[in-house]
Order: C-alpha cells, then sequence, then structure tokens
C-alpha cells in the first residue's frame, strides 16, 4: 500500500500476473454461463455490456492515463504537493462523471435499448447503471497508484471484481436460468453480480488510497502549479485520449447494434438457422460470437494490457529527464515482448480454433442450413474465431503504440488513427455482412480491417513524431517464424493424434508440444536480446542461468 515506486517491467509483470488470474477466472465465469443460460441470454447480456463498456471508456479512459502521466513528470521533479492537488482535482471530476453516467443509463435505457431494436434490453442496463459511479471512483485510485509506478492495488481490485463476477454473478444468472425468468431478467441478474464485483473494488481501492494517506512521503519540494493550470493540463490529456478510447468502444457497439440489425434484415448473410423458428437469429449468432470467439480473442491482448499501462508513466518520466537511450530500450522491449506473445497466440488459435472452442465450451444451440444438414453453435463459431485470429496481433500492437504516443504527447493523433479504424470496420461491416458468400463473417473481417488500419497510421505517427523506428527484422521476424512452426506443431499433432485419442486430450497434448517447440526455437533464434533480459526482475540471474543453458549466447 506504500508509495514505494516498481519499476516498468515489474510493475507490468504484476499487473499481468493478476490479469492472468482474473481471465482465469472470467472463463470460470463466462464459460459455464454461457453453457447454463444459453446464446439468447448471452446476447442480452453481451449487448448490454458493450454499451457500458462504451461509457466506461468515455467516463475513464483518459483521466487515468492524464493522472498517472502528471503525476509521474511531477514525482520525477520531486514535487510532491503538486501530486497530491493532481488527486484531489481529478477525483472531483471522475465522481462528477460517475454520476451523471449512471443517471444516463438509469434513466435513458429505454431510448438506447431501441437502437437495436431490443426494447428487453433496457432492464439489462439499468443493473448495470450504477456500475458507472463506483468505476470511475476505482480508476481515479488507479490512476494515482500507477503514476507512482506502483502496480499492486490496481492488480488486486482486478482480481476482487473479477471474483464477484464468479460468485455472484453465476450464482445470480444460475438462479435465474432455474426460476424459468425470460432471457433478458436471466441476463440481468448475471450482470448483477458484475455490478456488485465492481463496489468490492472501489471499497478496496478506497482502502488502500487510505493506507497511502497514512504513510506517504513529506519531503519533496513545496512547489506546486495552480489548480486552475492543474485542471486545464488534466482536461488538455484527457480530453483526445477520451475521444479515442470511446471511439475505439464503437467496434463493440458496431457489432452488436449495426451488424445485429444488418443479420436482422431478412437474415442477411446467415447460411445457418436456429432449429427452433422462435429463437432470434442474429441475437443468438451475436451471443455465441461474443462469448466464445470474442472471450478466446480477449486473452492475449488482456495479458499485454499491462505494459500498455506501465508504459506510460515509465516514458513519461524518461521524457521529463531528457532519457532519450531509456526511452527507446523501453520501447523496444515493450514491443518485442508483444509480438512475443501475441503472434503464436493468433497463429495457435487461427488453426485450432475449432478444437479448442469445443475443449472449453458446449456445442451450444443447433442450426440446420437450407440442405437440412445440422450443425451446431460451435461449427458456425469457430471458423469466425479463424477470421479473428490476425487481429490478435494489431490488438496488441493498438494497446501499446497508442500508449507511447500518450506518453510522449502526442495524444491527439490517436484521434486521427482511430477515426479511421472504426469508420472503415462500420462500412467493411456493413458491406461483408451483405455478402452472401461472406455473411456472417464480416463481422470479424471487419474487425481485421479495422485494427490492421488503426496500428498503420499509430506507427506512421510514431516514426515522424516520436522518432523510432520499429525493426521488423530484429522485433518481429524471429517471433513470427517461430509462432509459424507453432502452429504447423500444432495442427500436425491434432490431425495425427484426434482419432487414436479423446478430444479434449488430443487438443491439450498438441497445444502443450506446439508450445514448446515455440520456446526452443524463440531461444535458438535468439528472439530475446541480453537487455531484454536484464529488464527483468533478477534479470542478472536469469541471464545467467539462460546462457549457461546456453539459451543466450
Amino acid at each position: 500500500m506504500s508509495q514505494k515506486k516498481q519499476g516498468f517491467v515489474y510493475g507490468a509483470l504484476i499487473l499481468m500476473l493478476s490479469n492472468i488470474i482474473v481471465k482465469a477466472v472470467g472463463a470460470l465465469f463466462k464459460i459455464p454461463l454461457s453453457n447454463v443460460i444459453g446464446d439468447t441470454a448471452l446476447g442480452y447480456f453481451n449487448s448490454a455490456y458493450s454499451i457500458y463498456s462504451m461509457c466506461f471508456l468515455i467516463s475513464t479512459a483518459g483521466l487515468p492515463v492524464a493522472i498517472s502521466r502528471m503525476i509521474a513528470a511531477a514525482r520525477a521533479k520531486n514535487r510532491e504537493r503538486e501530486v497530491n492537488a493532481i488527486y484531489r482535482i481529478s477525483l472531483l471530476i471522475f465522481l462528477v462523471i460517475g454520476l451523471l453516467g449512471t443517471a444516463i443509463l438509469f434513466f435513458g435505457a429505454d431510448l438506447i435499448a431501441e437502437l437495436p431494436d431490443e426494447p428487453e434490453l433496457a432492464v439489462c442496463i439499468r443493473t448495470i447503471s450504477p456500475i458507472m459511479f463506483f468505476i470511475c471512483l476505482v480508476s481515479c485510485i488507479r490512476g494515482y497508484f500507477q503514476g507512482n509506478q506502483n502496480m499492486t492495488p490496481t492488480a488486486v481490485s482486478q482480481v476482487i471484481e473479477v471474483m464477484g463476477n464468479l460468485l455472484l454473478g453465476l450464482t445470480a444468472g444460475i438462479f435465474a436460468n432455474r426460476s424459468g425468468y425470460s432471457a433478458p431478467v436471466v441476463a440481468a441478474f448475471a450482470l448483477g453480480g458484475v455490478t456488485l464485483g465492481v463496489v468490492a473494488s472501489a471499497v478496496y481501492m478506497s482502502f488502500a488510497k487510505w493506507v497511502a494517506d497514512r504513510d506517504r512521503r513529506t519531503d519533496g519540494d513545496s512547489e506546486c502549479r495552480s489548480k486552475k493550470s492543474l485542471a486545464k493540463e488534466l482536461i488538455s490529456i484527457a480530453i483526445p485520449i477520451t475521444v479515442s478510447s470511446s471511439i475505439l468502444s464503437l467496434t463493440s457497439v458496431i457489432d452488436s447494434m449495426l451488424a445485429v440489425r444488418r443479420l436482422n434484415e431478412a437474415c442477411v448473410g446467415i447460411s445457418y438457422f436456429p432449429i427452433d423458428p422462435e429463437t432470434p437469429v442474429a441475437m443468438t449468432l451475436y451471443g455465441a460470437y461474443m462469448a466464445k470467439a470474442i472471450t478466446l480473442f480477449n486473452l492475449p491482448p488482456t495479458i499485454i494490457y499491462p505494459f500498455a499501462i506501465s508504459i506510460i508513466p515509465a516514458i513519461s518520466a524518461a521524457d521529463a529527464a531528457s532519457d532519450r537511450e531509456k526511452l527507446k530500450k523501453t520501447m523496444d522491449f515493450t514491443f518485442r515482448i508483444v509480438s512475443v506473445i501475441t503472434l503464436p497466440a493468433a497463429v495457435g488459435l487461427g488453426v485450432m480454433a475449432k478444437p479448442i472452442i469445443n475443449l472449453l465450451f458446449s456445442s451450444g444451440a443447433i442450426y440446420q442450413n437450407g440442405a437440412g444438414t445440422v450443425f451446431y453453435s460451435n461449427d458456425v463459431v469457430a471458423p469466425m474465431l479463424t477470421c479473428l485470429a490476425a487481429a490478435i496481433v494489431f490488438s496488441g500492437l493498438i494497446s501499446v503504440s497508442g500508449a507511447m504516443l500518450q506518453a510522449s504527447g502526442y495524444e491527439k493523433l490517436s484521434i486521427l488513427s482511430t477515426c479511421c479504424g472504426v469508420a472503415a470496420k462500420a462500412v467493411s461491416a456493413w458491406v461483408l455482412i451483405g455478402i452472401p458468400s461472406v455473411g456472417h463473417y464480416g463481422i470479424p473481417l471487419s474487425t481485421l480491417i479495422c485494427y490492421l488500419i488503426m496500428f498503420s497510421f499509430n506507427m506512421f505517427f510514431i516514426f515522424r513524431y516520436v522518432r523510432y523506428r520499429l525493426s521488423f527484422r530484429k522485433i518481429l521476424m524471429r517471433p513470427l517464424l517461430c509462432s509459424i512452426a507453432c502452429g504447423v506443431t500444432a495442427a500436425l499433432l491434432f490431425i495425427l493424434t484426434g482419432k487414436a485419442l479423446p478430444h479434449p486430450v488430443a487438443t491439450l497434448l498438441s497445444i502443450f508440444c506446439a508450445a514448446l517447440v515455440y520456446v526452443f526455437l524463440l531461444f535458438r533464434l535468439r528472439g530475446f536480446e541480453k537487455e531484454d533480459v536484464l529488464m527483468l526482475p533478477k534479470g542478472n540471474w536469469i541471464l545467467k542461468l539462460l546462457t549457461k543453458l546456453h539459451f543466450i549466447r
């Protein structure tokens, strides 16, 4: 709880560990929830959650980054009084935004539910409306700790939040389903657990801040700019980031609103139909896609996100100290970590989409095509995940490249890249879904197009204004070659063992062996440099061990 400063990599690893726990617990929430309440209730659940996610980003995306960046710069100049002033001003702004967001969601639920033409969605939106106030409080305190390069409270609060989802949301969803409530009400019960999880997280973060205040340092420069000056800088940093992030959040809203409506128009682009004629076709398909394909798609970028959070105060501090060498090393290391994680994940999910989905999820709703051939939900969703897999790489690269622009003072440029990407998403989704030979595959393909365009713009801006050049050969080529070998290994092993062994065993064996091949080749091809290892906690000891094992020369 203290103000102890953590290194960039150490803080990122703490957040990465918490995110792994969060995703593992989240899977324990979403996977059984999808198996128990069904695709239709999941459609309502995810539609309401996507609306909340957009409002959440509008409320909290920019200010935490602005807080962490300003506090990191003030800390680098030893201005303790200014650190406290930044926090108090941001807290006031956050609480006002939280109250307004809660009121808009609660009283405007019926109007919002008309957008996808699903009036029963309103009960779900009202259930999540209190989240806005509490998440604003949580985000403000997280920004304060992150600016001090102390990621531990953020990590703990994330675990508390997702545990609330698991223990309360899953229990409530199962209870409502077994009680015979309608799909929207079942979804609302499950969303109630999400709300309570955020409340528990807010209680913990408030306690953590109280302890930090009790133990905070009192030395340092007493110099502090005026409240007006601090508020002006805070808003000038936050608004461009908020606009960029809120525009990016439209990608999920485009899927839940535009894509569902497009699919609803005489079932354009759907070649599979639920056997039960009473089942809403588009919402059922969207619910399965979000619960299965998007859940798996979001796993690797979530591991990358801690580096995007940690790199902002690290780069801001290096920039304030005019340490150009440290800035470049930090950026090189971050891009290499992103490529090492996202490239094998993308290739693996691409070639093993169906076995992995069958391993983790029940078969889902039953479909049939025009010829009367029976399909299950997993048969429909797996090819959509394959189409989406390549976007994993660009999603991770967008997170860190956007954070680099924000930390370097060029947050306004990210608005342009985000606008271009989202515009491409909307147009390509509308066009592709309407093509019979593409149909519902237009949803993941449009996401891939969106992320590719955004990443291209981000890297152009970083090269031109930050004066940093990403070396494809040194940073991306070796992990890419190792990832291709990893994917080939997984596919061949599954083909060879799929008939001789039970499918779950064959799937896990293939993934495990492919991971071993990837790690071995990564070190043999020098996917990591000595400088990268030295940036890790206990880096000298790890380097000696790897050198002794001949993994690094």
